[in-house]
């Protein structure tokens, strides 16, 4: 059972991470001639379609993919343990709070990742794509309102640091406070 807990842990993450950069992107950016943008819509359109007729976008908020985002969240955790113990608890309340919890979780590990990429790709001479410009717009959101506090010293800018440091701590402390769950989440 420890094969198909690995296995479907990290389908899950992979479809979480898709389908949050998919929302993302399309609620930041409107260029669909972006390589990367339109990778990242090909490879979550079938799970997407389906629900994409019935339920339509609000302006620039995709409410399909948050819809899906969400039953993925919500189904993860008790399909695992299930997976793990073979029993199910009846605390549907439990399973929510886990589920958000789960989301904001992935939201951090999204976001740590693409300033922990955007911080290496800034170290080398590069010419511009289309993920450096994805990289960069979905970023700069983050990083800009703290550089206004934090201005750069001596042309290095630490937010980026900032921002990772602040992410790592408040795993740490969801790690201190749900110590049973977090790990699986």
């Amino acid at each position: 059972m420890l094969t198909l807990t690995f296995l479907f842990k990290n389908i899950f993450d992979i479809i979480t991470t898709i389908l949050l950069l998919r929302i993302w992107i399309i609620w930041s950016m409107n260029n669909t001639y972006n390589s990367f943008i339109q990778f990242i819509t090909v490879i979550s359109q079938p799970i997407v379609k389906p629900i994409q007729s019935i339920i339509p976008n609000v302006k620039n908020i995709e409410l399909a993919s948050l819809v899906i985002l969400t039953i993925v969240l919500l189904i993860r955790y008790p399909l695992l343990v299930y997976l793990q113990i073979g029993i199910l608890s009846k605390h549907l309340v439990w399973y929510i709070f886990i589920g958000l919890l789960s989301g904001l979780k992935s939201i951090g590990y999204v976001i740590f990742w693409l300033i922990t990429i955007r911080s290496i790709f800034s170290w080398f001479n590069r010419n511009y794509n289309d993920f450096d410009h994805v990289l960069n717009t979905l970023t700069d959101q983050l990083l800009e309102p703290l550089k206004v506090y934090i201005p750069p010293i001596y042309n290095i800018d630490i937010s980026p640091f900032i921002i990772s440091i602040t992410l790592y701590l408040l795993n740490c402390l969801g790690a201190d406070c749900f110590p049973l769950f977090w790990p699986f989440i």
